[in-house]
């Protein structure tokens, strides 16, 4: 399985303030709201002296979106709660095995074309590589 399909199950479980309404990405044209967007900012490999681990460290940001100030706040703080310092098999049966989850720092945004207000977060993600 994918960190990314692992992750969208874990978090359409964990965040029942947004449901299923989490997106690679961007969101879709008139979304409902609120909503979750992802995007990886970096992915890098772990190696040895031994060659490939097997491992990956890949760099997840998220942004939490909606109308209200205040409930962008409430998801955002959901959303650190939910993956911040997380281990264990992520996405059920036959899910990624997650080492570690560290948070690398969040801000706030406003989108002037859309006027929804965000917070991203930035993650950093330990996990065990697809062996397919």
């Amino acid at each position: 399985m994918l960190i990314e399909t692992a992750l969208f199950a874990y978090l359409s479980e964990y965040t029942g303030l947004v449901g299923k309404r989490v997106y690679p990405l961007k969101l879709p044209q008139k979304p409902t709201l609120p909503a979750i967007t992802y995007q990886r900012i970096s992915g890098p490999h772990v190696h040895s002296h031994n060659g490939i681990s097997g491992l990956a460290r890949p760099r997840y940001q998220f942004t939490c979106w909606a109308e209200k100030y205040a409930d962008t706040k409430a998801i955002a703080e959901t959303l650190r709660i939910a993956l911040d310092g997380y281990s264990g098999t992520m996405g059920g049966v036959g899910g990624v095995n997650v080492s570690g989850i560290l948070s690398e720092g969040d801000g706030d945004i406003y989108d002037p074309a859309t006027e929804l207000n965000g917070v991203w977060h930035d993650f950093f993600i330990w996990h065990e590589e697809a062996k397919e």
